[in-house]
Order: C-alpha cells, then structure tokens, then sequence
C-alpha cells in the first residue's frame, strides 16, 4: 500500500522525472535517503515507472479516443488484440454503451483512417469502433487531485461559488 508520502515522491516525479531525490526529499520534507528508499519500495511493487512522456500536438501526432463494441467473443480477447498494435497507448474495458476504450495516436488522418478501416474494424469481435479526435486538452489530471490544479479566480468560474 502506498501513503501521502509516497504519493507526494510520485506527484513530484510526474511533474519532472528527472528530479533528484534531493530535490523532491526537500519540497516534501524528507531526507533524500528517505525519498530514495521509498522510491525503490514503489519500484519494487511495480507501482512506479518513471518514463518520458510527448505531448501529441508538440511532436505533429493526432491523440485520438476510440469506443469499442465486442460482440461474439470475450472483450478481454478483443482488448488485447488491440493492445498489440503500437498506436494504441491505452486500453480499459468499461460498462456502458461501449465495452472498451481505447486512447491512440496516429501521424495524420490517413494514418487514422488506416488503423480503423484495415486493422481495428478487422478484429474478430469488434462489432463497432467509434473514433473522438481530441481538439484540445483543457485538463490532464494525471498528478493526485490539487497537486498543480490552480483554482479559478472569481473572474474565470462559470457557476456561482
């Protein structure tokens, strides 16, 4: 199980994974040896990877969402067959009106078109694949809740406080 603390080593690795534990150990108020110890616990669990990560339109990319319906077969079958192709960043299954749901990246709507028409659509099971392009990313929450979101100002809220 991993606590505040823990979370706190995490939320500032996500921001900047390159960080020395020096650094993180002093905005958190932990010794470094501290932070290394518990970052190796996190390691060893498999609870922490510290990757880089690209921002889709930076590097020219499409980030697309894709809704799967599974029909005839089981959806975890369906879902790692998906999961071999390399566009595909992410994969959940889901209850609703689709059973998977898939986050992608593609080099242009050629590309997208390809990946839909001659492999995605093809799998045995997939009845249906709806594709969201993403416009814009207005959050990405993927620090722990209040890390970095900076709260509106009364000139910025849409509804009342």
């Amino acid at each position: 199980m991993i606590d505040d603390l823990d979370r706190q080593i995490i939320d500032q690795l996500r921001v900047d994974g390159r960080k020395s534990f020096g650094e993180v150990g002093r905005s958190i108020g932990l010794s470094e040896a501290s932070v290394r110890s518990r970052f190796q616990r996190l390691k060893r669990r498999g609870a922490i990877q510290v990757v880089g990560m690209t921002d889709a339109v930076r590097v020219g990319e499409m980030e697309v969402h894709l809704a799967v319906r599974v029909q005839h077969i089981p959806v975890v079958l369906v879902a790692r067959e998906l999961s071999r192709m390399p566009e595909v960043r992410y994969v959940a299954s889901c209850v609703g009106p689709y059973d998977l749901i898939l986050d992608v990246r593609c080099r242009d709507l050629e590309h997208l078109s390809e990946l839909l028409t001659e492999r995605v659509r093809r799998v045995n099971g997939v009845a249906h694949a709806e594709a969201f392009t993403v416009l814009d990313v207005v959050k990405d929450s993927y620090l722990w809740a209040g890390f970095r979101d900076v709260p509106a100002g009364p000139e910025q809220r849409i509804l009342p406080p």
